[in-house]
């Protein structure tokens, strides 16, 4: 494996940084409120929908055509990436898991 320059393991720290950043501010932002308004409660479903549209995403990018390497890590399929995704999106404990179960 090519060994990344100090430049580039930089530039990706600032990167991610930058999104765990964005990330605490909106758990900080929809965290905040005791009681939401209308126009909180709608913007709250289309940030799930926003979500979905993300894991779809990352999912997609680690699929497998064949089922034997993730195309994006190389790695044997399942790689690291969706057995983390499937764990977290699946964890009976949390809200994904709950929602589905309320249908």
């Amino acid at each position: 494996m090519k060994k990344l320059s100090p430049v580039v393991s930089d530039a990706i720290r600032l990167l991610q940084q930058d999104l765990y950043r964005h990330l605490d501010e909106a758990e900080f932002l929809a965290s905040r409120y005791d009681r939401w308004s209308e126009e909180d409660i709608d913007t709250a479903r289309q940030l799930i929908q926003d979500l979905i549209t993300v894991v779809r995403g990352v999912v997609a990018l680690h699929d497998s055509p064949i089922g034997t390497r993730c195309r994006t890590c190389d790695m044997a399929w399942p790689c690291q990436a969706l057995e983390t995704l499937h764990r977290l999106v699946k964890d009976p404990d949390k809200e994904f898991v709950k929602i589905l179960n309320r249908k």
